[in-house]
């Protein structure tokens, strides 16, 4: 079993969104990814997707992006991004979640014998000028790490990976962290994987590596060229 993560799919097929509008490089963008999804994905194999899954506005024109989902290979794990205002609680979103698809979103699960869990999170806000509404979705952010993680504390054995879904960056442009990642190095975190980034500058500048002990991984499509990357140290036999 291999680990595979990729964001910020923007898929659209119920209300087609020509996403070309916003670079060349998203033209005919899922079709693109299938193509890599099947060339390197196994059926069972894990992959993580961290946001932005789908630019529906509701449930039922999220259908035709679930089904495209489940016929691509791998057990897909979801959670929020920015853009998916149509994932409401996530236990109401689990009923109509196809048999090769999960979602966390302030909880956890295991599969595979490794620990997920996610939440869309915030933007890093140390701008002693911040706003109101900005302190209120730090606030939000902080709640649902600390919530995602106690969940994880309860599923997690000794030695079992801890993979965090975290849609917005964990750090700013500057490198400066957000106030959940003393959070995820506290409670032993693995890797987390995030996405949501989409100018070259910003790739450029998004924390990755290793660092506090936990494995950073920028997986926005399009900055991974729309093929899901492999998470090296996840995989389980």
């Amino acid at each position: 079993m291999k680990v595979w993560a990729i964001s910020d799919l923007h898929l659209s097929f119920a209300r087609p969104d020509r996403r070309e509008r916003h670079a060349a490089r998203w033209q005919d963008h899922a079709l693109t990814m299938e193509r890599h999804w099947q060339d390197a994905v196994g059926r069972d194999d894990l992959v993580l997707i961290p946001g932005d899954i789908s630019m529906a506005r509701n449930h039922r024109e999220l259908q035709p992006d679930l089904d495209w989902l489940g016929r691509l290979p791998g057990l897909k794990v979801l959670s929020p991004g920015n853009h998916d205002s149509w994932f409401g609680k996530v236990d109401s979103i689990r009923p109509m979640l196809r048999r090769s698809q999960r979602a966390v979103d302030g909880d956890a699960i295991q599969e595979y014998g490794i620990v997920i869990c996610g939440a869309r999170g915030a933007p890093v806000n140390v701008d002693p000028d911040h706003s109101e509404a900005d302190c209120q979705a730090t606030d939000r952010a902080i709640a649902s790490a600390e919530a995602m993680l106690e969940a994880a504390s309860r599923l997690r054995e000794p030695n079992m990976p801890l993979v965090v879904l975290w849609h917005h960056p964990p750090f700013d442009q500057h490198g400066r962290p957000g106030p959940w990642v003393d959070r995820f190095e506290a409670s032993g975190v693995t890797a987390c994987v995030y996405g949501h980034l989409h100018a070259q500058l910003q790739w450029s500048l998004a924390v990755q590596g290793s660092i506090g002990g936990i494995r950073y991984h920028c997986v926005a499509a399009d900055a991974i060229g729309f093929r899901p990357l492999r998470i090296d140290g996840l995989d389980t036999h």
